[in-house]
């Protein structure tokens, strides 16, 4: 038996979805952390804090949205509004800027002030994340296949995560030297 053909909107949609959340999710992971160390505070704690308190929220993210999205039968505004405030949301680590908050604060520890900001964005980015791409968008990609053909998508789907990390590491950032030279720059105290 011939596997049914997948329509071209389908894998139009499974292919620019799935590859736009790995390409967010490779640039949180691989540069979150990396800018934490140089912008704010190289202490291992507080990398580890900011892991920790992503993987939770993403997790229990991934639970609650994913059956929320069960019980609504909305996965398309999951994951539109989804992809959306989640793109905003990863863009919002650049609007957190120790001098600012200093001078906000100046009787607070603008550093404190920064790593708790950093901490509560990341958290609700990977909710943001979790809920349109983990539990909405591969529910979506079960519900528009069927067994004779969701192994053909989940196939193309499941080379993203290297593919977003070649994109992002081979296209945008090709010069490995320029990070390891603004890493040593940081630790000087310049």
């Amino acid at each position: 038996m011939e596997a049914p053909r997948i329509p071209r909107r389908l894998w139009l949609w499974a292919v620019v979805l799935g590859l736009t959340g790995q390409l967010t999710w490779t640039i949180e992971n691989m540069y979150l952390n990396v800018f934490v160390y140089e912008t704010i505070t190289d202490n291992a704690a507080v990398l580890a804090t900011l892991v920790a308190a992503s993987a939770f929220a993403a997790t229990v993210a991934t639970f609650l949205a994913g059956a929320w999205s069960d019980r609504t039968g909305r996965r398309k505004r999951f994951i539109a509004l989804g992809y959306i405030a989640w793109g905003l949301s990863t863009a919002a680590f650049g609007l957190v800027d120790v001098g600012f908050l200093h001078r906000l604060a100046p009787a607070a520890d603008a550093v404190v002030l920064a790593v708790i900001a950093i901490v509560l964005i990341d958290c609700v980015m990977s909710a943001l994340g979790a809920t349109a791409n983990d539990a909405a968008f591969n529910a979506w990609v079960t519900d528009s296949t069927d067994e004779h053909n969701r192994g053909r998508i989940d196939g193309v789907l499941s080379t993203f995560p290297l593919l977003a990390m070649l994109i992002v590491f081979g296209a945008l950032d090709p010069s490995p030297s320029r990070a390891s030279g603004a890493r040593s720059s940081a630790s000087s105290g310049r």
